[in-house]
């Protein structure tokens, strides 16, 4: 299976510098290549600091065109526009919505740890479908992750930090939201003793627990609601699997 990674980490743009952006970035550079976050190769993760609109668009239509799984962090400024109530994110020199970030993959996930408070559109739109087949024995977590990702039917995933006119906690250890979704996946491998996948739909909800026991913020995670039996995986367990 063809994966691909993008992480766009906007520190300092027009509405002011963040600093949990740049740890934002370390900290997932550093997960996905663990067992536990899938042992994504470092070829298969590119990040993107305080990119244009244009930069963004150009490395969705090559790095990311023609992946089967592709996995979108994005750590900024954002907005909820109220002309169209779109969800704006915050880049250099402008803005971008989040269909922007839309790739040509069967299965894609996207988390965004950005403010959605109510504000005025300051810019325009970009835009952007294929499949290939995945077989073979779960040998590692690597495997495993791909298997788990295959199983699930294929669509859109979109995590956001927080909700509609909320504005979502910066810290120097990462965006709240971003940096409770890898403890809550780094508790999981220690006490659950009988899954082997963590689906984004127990992750979220483990995290949003840990964001609002652990932070002074008053932001709502929200994972959009979806038809389907199999989420995409966040994480596997650190262990080798045969068979």
């Amino acid at each position: 299976m063809i994966r691909r990674a993008l992480i766009i980490y906007c520190d300092n743009t027009q509405s002011g510098e963040l600093t949990g952006a740049i740890a934002d970035n370390k900290n997932y550079q550093e997960f996905l290549q663990t067992k536990l976050g899938g042992e994504w190769h470092d070829n298969e993760i590119e990040s993107l600091r305080n990119p244009t609109a244009i930069r963004i668009k150009q490395k969705i239509n090559n790095f990311l065109n023609g992946a089967d799984y592709t996995f979108i962090i994005f750590s900024g400024h954002g907005f909820t526009a109220i002309e169209n109530d779109a969800q704006y994110l915050e880049v250099s020199g402008g803005d971008i919505v989040l269909y922007d970030l839309k790739t040509n993959a069967r299965r894609q996930t996207v988390i965004l740890d950005a403010c959605r408070g109510f504000d005025s559109v300051n810019n325009e739109l970009l835009k952007s479908l294929d499949e290939t087949a995945f077989i073979g024995t779960i040998s590692s977590t690597r495997q495993l992750f791909d298997r788990a990702v295959l199983s699930a039917e294929a669509g859109w995933s979109i995590l956001f930090s927080a909700d509609v006119d909320e504005s979502a906690v910066d810290t120097p250890e990462g965006g709240g939201y971003l940096f409770s979704l890898i403890k809550a996946a780094e508790i999981w491998s220690e006490t659950d003793s009988r899954q082997l996948i963590l689906p984004l739909n127990s992750v979220h909800l483990y995290a949003t627990t840990y964001l609002n026991t652990h932070f002074y913020t008053t932001q709502n995670p929200v994972m959009l609601k979806e038809r389907r039996r199999n989420y995409f995986p966040f994480a596997v367990k650190f262990v080798n699997i045969t068979g």
